[in-house]
């Protein structure tokens, strides 16, 4: 069975907005790798202007799953 790109490579979102604090959480999922979702992520925050840090690169933290 041939493989669809587009489905077997899909990466969703999940957007909260808060009102109250005029907020915006973004939850995105089906990355191959924690490195994929890294450059995703740097690529995401460099386009939109935002200054990004990860997390990651401030603390030795764990990985949960």
């Amino acid at each position: 069975m041939a493989k669809d790109k587009y489905i077997d490579n899909l990466i969703t979102a999940l957007v909260f907005t808060t009102d109250d604090t005029n907020g915006l959480i973004i939850h995105l999922n089906g990355f191959e790798t924690p490195e994929h979702a890294n450059r995703f992520v740097n690529k995401l925050m460099k386009n939109s202007g935002i200054n990004y840090t990860s997390i990651s690169d401030m603390f030795d933290l764990p990985t949960v799953h």
